[in-house]
């Protein structure tokens, strides 16, 4: 057991004898770059990146989306705590009823 240690130590420090002479793998490729090279002109980047639209539906730009009765209860039950954990439970109308009256 002590022999296996003592070769992986010395493993070890011939691996890093021998990598202590080279340079980082990073520093060989590298060179300075121009601000030229580095910045694109708007419309090149306009070529490259499209800005996705929404396509929403006519009437829904003019009209705003009314929710309905009962997602708004379900939203007010959602909001108090002790509601939300008893509807996790025995469901949503009956936590409903126990802490806001009829659904």
């Amino acid at each position: 057991m002590k022999a296996l240690i003592i070769l992986s130590l010395l493993g070890i420090i011939a691996g890093c004898l021998a990598l202590k002479g080279d340079e980082p793998p990073a520093q060989h490729g590298r060179k300075a770059l121009n601000n030229e090279e580095v910045m694109m002109s708007q419309r090149s980047a306009n070529t490259v990146i499209k800005r996705h639209r929404r396509s929403y539906d006519y009437f829904e730009r003019l009209f705003q989306h009314l929710k309905s009765p009962l997602e708004i209860k379900k939203e007010q039950c959602e909001n108090y705590l002790p509601c939300d954990q008893l509807s996790e439970w025995v469901g949503f109308h009956q936590a409903y009823k126990k802490y806001f009256g009829p659904v």
